[in-house]
């Protein structure tokens, strides 16, 4: 999946999860993935409300630094059961790219929709 700001992820609550994301420099046309080699990705998830500029209110905090294909700007995002336990709705998310400290202000945002499990099986 490419990440924009018009995509929604769908997950389900209390599941684990895992998406293979692509994130690209939308700053130039057409937009080129983001070279992500010895870089950190860092993914929030937030209320929609949660107008901070840090995690202290994230829902969802993860970072990953180990990526599918670096220079094609592809990664893959994996949560637990337990990270997917939030209430059912909808949150922004956004994706960031460090090199150690530095932040290269390329926030990729995108919305996440937290779904419950439809059916448990009792059998």
């Amino acid at each position: 999946m490419i990440c924009g700001e018009t995509d929604t992820i769908e997950m389900r609550q209390g599941v684990p999860f895992s998406s293979e994301l692509t994130l690209e420099d939308i700053s130039v046309d057409p937009a080129v993935p983001i070279d992500l080699t010895g870089k950190t990705v860092f993914i929030s998830v937030k209320k929609l409300t949660d107008y901070r500029l840090d995690d202290t209110e994230a829902l969802i905090s993860s970072s990953i630094v180990v990526h599918t294909d670096p220079t094609a700007g592809e990664t893959t995002w994996s949560l637990t059961a337990a990270e997917t336990l939030i209430p059912i709705g909808r949150y922004k998310a956004d994706a960031r790219v460090y090199n150690d400290l530095t932040d290269f202000d390329n926030s990729v945002t995108f919305y996440i929709e937290m779904v419950p499990v439809v059916t448990r099986r009792l059998v």
